[in-house]
């Protein structure tokens, strides 16, 4: 049995305006309120909530899951932006990569061709040494320019990541902005990582050498110190980096200078702090090296059609023409796959750092609140 008064004509349940309320005092439509489009009403309660946009990644102590979550996001949120910056300054690199490349390749090409017209005829009795030399020099540059590459990279792809994580969008004039100012600094961090690397590689390689080289015979002496000591080498190294895998991002987000960035990110991985984003750290070289080398090896495959089918047309006879032509292919399909990954290892890296400091100092506190001023500021607009 109902209890509720029902107009006649109306079905039963139906709101009804209280009938002592003055006529006319009901508006069946509210204006809506500051910062919602006319004629709909703004959002109220868990709707409001509802329209905001999903950040980066969760303002919150991050699993391994959500750190690779953000790294692959960025591409959703912000493809444009960071495939452009990596293929402009990747550009830059691998134009001069290819320079000291092709310089070091040209004696190899002046001999295949000297060995074609005269078989019989013996290269030059310093030809070895000048070629290691050059190969030498050439990867030690290679190196150099990638590393720089990387650094600039990283210092885009943290502005942006940090930025999309509080709802605070950087713009692309922003991000190009942010990396001329922090340019130098950033290769400044990296230069000495690869020093500091170097050394703890070399130093422990060149002990464990010394048994063979004074001993002129390989022993399992000799030759289990030259393991032992390049295997220390390699964790020495692995160490370096890991210390120093933050300093970029610390250098971003806090502007401490590049010594202050580098002891920043020693105290990040201090004591047991160093495991999670050593182990994390790795996780993503090695998820982005081997999307470098399928990426890269679809390209290698095609150059070695292209060199094959060269000689067989020539008759063997194009051998340098081949080789040329499988130099530039592969070159090529090591720039795209570096430009494609880059922004995944180096948003990576980013959320590691955000994952560190929410972990170990609460920032997500800190990122909560810049984040709720932020969506405040937009909803008014």
């Amino acid at each position: 049995m109902s209890t509720g008064w029902t107009a006649p004509g109306a079905t039963e349940g139906s709101s009804q305006p209280d009938p002592t309320a003055p006529q006319g005092s009901v508006d069946p439509h509210p204006a809506p309120s500051q910062g919602a489009p006319s004629g709909a009403p703004a959002p109220q309660g868990p709707r409001r909530e509802l329209v905001q946009d999903i950040p980066l990644f969760p303002l919150r102590p991050l699993s391994v899951g959500e750190v690779f979550g953000a790294a692959l996001r960025i591409y959703r949120l912000r493809a444009r932006t960071v495939l452009g910056l990596a293929a402009i300054v990747y550009g830059v690199a691998f134009v001069l990569i290819t320079a000291t490349t092709g310089a070091g390749m040209i004696p190899v090409f002046g001999d295949v061709q000297a060995l074609m017209e005269d078989p019989e005829a013996s290269g030059s009795s310093d030809y070895g040494t000048s070629q290691m030399l050059l190969t030498v020099v050439s990867s030690l540059i290679t190196g150099i320019f990638t590393m720089v590459a990387s650094s600039l990279v990283t210092v885009a792809l943290t502005h942006v990541a940090i930025g999309e994580a509080t709802g605070r969008g950087a713009s692309t004039s922003q991000m190009w902005a942010t990396v001329r100012r922090l340019a130098l600094p950033a290769i400044g961090v990296s230069l000495l990582l690869g020093v500091l690397g170097t050394v703890a590689f070399a130093l422990p390689t060149v002990l464990g050498t010394l048994p063979l080289l004074l001993l002129q015979e390989p022993t399992v002496l000799t030759i289990g110190a030259l393991v032992v000591g390049v295997l220390i080498g390699i964790l020495l190294a692995l160490w370096i980096w890991a210390r120093m895998l933050l300093a970029i991002p610390a250098l971003v987000v806090e502007r401490t200078g590049v010594f202050g960035s580098i002891a920043r990110s020693f105290r990040m991985t201090a004591g047991r702090k160093l495991w999670r984003v050593l182990g994390v750290g790795v996780l993503l070289y090695v998820c982005y090296t081997l999307g470098t080398q399928v990426v890269s090896g679809v390209f290698s495959v095609v150059a070695m059609i292209v060199y094959v089918a060269i000689l067989l047309a020539s008759s063997m006879q194009g051998l340098v023409l081949g080789l040329v032509l499988m130099t530039i292919i592969m070159m090529i399909g090591s720039y795209l796959a570096t430009v494609l990954l880059a922004p995944f290892l180096s948003a990576g890296f980013a959320a590691v750092y955000a994952d560190n400091r929410m972990r170990h100092e609460a920032w997500d506190i800190d990122l909560m609140r810049s984040s709720r001023e932020n969506w405040s500021t937009d909803s008014t607009r």
